[in-house]
């Protein structure tokens, strides 16, 4: 089954790259009232909000990651991604399909 990942974008608007750690999942919704993106996915991390957004350009896409317009149908209103590295300008993450944030949310609930 092939990966997808994603670049996440605009964290300078934010609060940098400083929140970003690899391994952690983080959630990402699809934001419907975004004037300027129709496609427009949110980056959200429960300590700060939102943090970034999947990046949709050739500007802001990394070679090697989807767009958010290349993930849009594939994904849900919400969905998780792992961090794999952070740069100085950007974060790459895998897409985690739906079997495995509800198997990772069923192991932290039994906590």
């Amino acid at each position: 089954m092939e990966k997808d990942y994603i670049t996440i974008t605009g964290m300078q608007h934010y609060f940098g790259t400083t929140v970003f750690k690899v391994g952690d999942v983080i959630s990402c919704e699809k934001e419907f009232d975004n004037d300027y993106d129709e496609e427009a996915i949110k980056v959200m991390m429960k300590t700060f909000g939102k943090v970034g957004y999947v990046g949709n350009s050739c500007r802001t896409v990394a070679k090697g990651t989807k767009s958010a317009g290349r993930i849009y149908d594939k994904v849900g209103d919400k969905f998780s991604v792992k961090v794999c590295f952070v740069t100085g300008g950007s974060v790459i993450a895998e897409v985690l399909k739906r079997d495995e944030n509800n198997h990772k949310n069923d192991r932290k609930n039994r906590k």
